[in-house]
């Protein structure tokens, strides 16, 4: 039987929030999702994050080391790896995932190669761009002596690509340019405040010293992006991105149209992560210090919120705590847009990844691959990090019948911090003594622990469920199975069932908090939980290192 004059409390996971209350955010809302993302066929479920595994360990380069950038054109991976082959230097790569084997790049010197970029702190991130049978690399290593300005990968002959470095022809580059982009076939450079750009499909020629724009006041442009814009006269067209440290520019047409223009989108928004900024169908992402910011195709300038008419993100505090900006990373797959980050929470220096998922409109994570460069892979992604020199890491961006549990062999450990719940107007505390929790329940055995705790996080109650695939025993032997002996077997349809929470005394708190922990597994599903709780009739319990 219920317990009388109770009144009904229900958490469903939602989100991730920086709050530690619920009440100003929405039902559902998360202080920790740790390697838990949202169930795409149920939205009142969570879920294990897939895996990653090793896409390639560079066992064809002599010692090879960080990889300093990478983008993934077709079926093959271009980037930069460090390498004992000229000591010091990073040195160009190419592997094709369809053949499952590494591509060599013939030219490669270490007169032509970059010094190879420090691991750890601030730094200027090497970008790429692919412009007709060329693909340009700018690297903050490169001299800016004679021709080390740039990078080159020539795939004339795509099953033999050629390395050269490179200044622009006839009217060269004055320094070593930040960022490159492919705007209109032409390779655009980010020079300080300046955007030289190159002939059409001749992204190492510069025919005409009036083939570059000024971008607004002297400081210097951080990051370009390409990005289709809606207009009313013209449709949709397209556009290149520039940012600074506070300001968004559009560039759009062409010289050879006679329209070549730029306009401002912000004048006090921009970044200072060029790795944060990603291109998905809906538009434009990008971090700033107050937090994640997207472009939508009208050009406008907001910041990443679950609807339009909301002022705040969800999550800010690892973006505004941010220790090192230039060091955070993003792509977008499969609706997710993703972004690691060194940053601090909670006093500790962590490094986070954290995904949004376009179709949910929230975040998810922390989650416990940490990168420093990240590209779309399909649906998928392909990481690398100083913190896994040396390798290519697939990351899944949804679970299905291949995705391992473990990262690069390591068991994951999902867990869920709610934001506290509920704040009444009865101002009294609150006591429970039932609570249910829906959790998985077909497939391998998994062992979830339940705490409660209160707003101060301690804890006030532990349960653990224990949960065993259903269905009867058999053994397989010559003929028929032998019922009665041997493994368990279940349906392989995973669907949540609700357990009973028995608390080994009644939970009295102000606000609650639910702690659910598991091992990650293809089972792994954590959905709604309810209490009833009663008013105790009193306003405050007094409790240890209570005020």
């Amino acid at each position: 039987m219920a317990i009388p004059k109770s009144f009904p409390m229900k958490f469903t996971p939602s989100g991730l929030v920086d709050a530690y209350d619920s009440t100003g955010k929405f039902p559902g809302a998360c202080r920790t999702l740790r390697d838990l993302i949202f169930d795409r066929s149920n939205p009142e479920i969570m879920i294990s994050r897939p895996g990653v595994t090793t896409a390639y360990n560079f066992s064809d380069f002599t010692t090879p080391g960080f990889v300093s950038v990478h983008a993934i054109i077709g079926t093959r991976i271009y980037g930069m790896v460090a390498t004992a082959r000229n000591a010091g230097m990073d040195e160009p790569f190419c592997y094709d995932f369809s053949m499952g084997a590494f591509v060599s790049i013939s030219g490669v010197t270490g007169a032509n190669t970059p010094t190879s970029p420090a691991t750890t702190g601030a730094w200027t991130p090497p970008t790429m761009a692919a412009i007709g049978v060329y693909i340009i690399i700018t690297h903050p290593g490169f001299s800016g002596a004679g021709s080390n300005f740039f990078g080159v990968i020539d795939l004339t002959n795509p099953a033999a690509p050629a390395w050269s470095s490179s200044n622009l022809a006839t009217n060269a580059l004055t320094a070593v340019p930040q960022a490159v982009a492919n705007f209109n076939n032409r390779a655009y450079f980010a020079v300080g405040n300046a955007l030289p750009y190159s002939d059409v499909l001749a992204p190492k020629t510069r025919t005409n010293a009036t083939q570059q724009l000024t971008i607004g006041d002297t400081t210097a442009i951080t990051a370009l992006s390409g990005l289709p814009i809606q207009t009313t006269s013209s449709g949709v067209i397209g556009a290149l991105i520039a940012f600074k440290a506070t300001q968004v520019w559009q560039i759009t047409g062409d010289t050879t149209t006679s329209n070549l223009a730029q306009n401002f989108l912000s004048l006090t928004t921009g970044t200072n992560a060029p790795r944060s900024v990603a291109q998905s169908p809906q538009g434009l992402y990008f971090a700033n210090v107050a937090g994640p910011y997207f472009i939508d195709p009208l050009g406008t300038v907001r910041p990443l919120t679950h609807t339009v008419l909301e002022p705040d993100p969800d999550v800010q505090q690892p973006w505004v705590a941010a220790t090192t900006p230039s060091r955070m990373a993003a792509a977008y797959a499969g609706s997710i847009y993703r972004i690691c980050m060194p940053t601090v929470i909670n006093g500790q220096s962590v490094t986070n990844d954290y995904w949004f998922d376009e179709h949910r409109r929230r975040w998810n994570g922390p989650h416990s691959v940490p990168y420093d460069c990240c590209s779309q892979n399909g649906n998928d992604f392909i990481l690398t990090g100083q913190a896994n020199p040396a390798l290519l890491i697939a990351s899944q961006s949804a679970s299905n019948l291949s995705s391992v549990y473990t990262d690069l062999g390591v068991a994951q450990a999902p867990s869920l911090l709610s934001s506290t719940f509920p704040k009444t107007g009865r101002m009294t505390e609150k006591q429970v003594v039932e609570s249910t929790q829906e959790l998985s329940v077909s497939g391998g055995s998994t062992v979830y622990i339940i705490q409660a705790q209160d707003e101060q996080g301690q804890m006030l109650g532990s349960v653990t469920v224990s949960i065993i695939p259903g269905g009867a025993l058999w053994t397989a032997s010559p003929g028929l199975p032998v019922w009665g002996g041997g493994a368990l077997w279940s349906s392989s349809q995973n669907i949540p069932h609700v357990y009973s929470l028995p608390w080994g005394a009644p939970l009295v708190f102000k606000k609650m908090a639910i702690n659910i922990s598991a091992t990650a597994s293809a089972q792994l599903q954590i959905g709604t939980h309810y209490s009833r709780y009663q008013d105790t009739g009193y306003t405050n319990l007094t409790r240890a290192n209570t005020p």
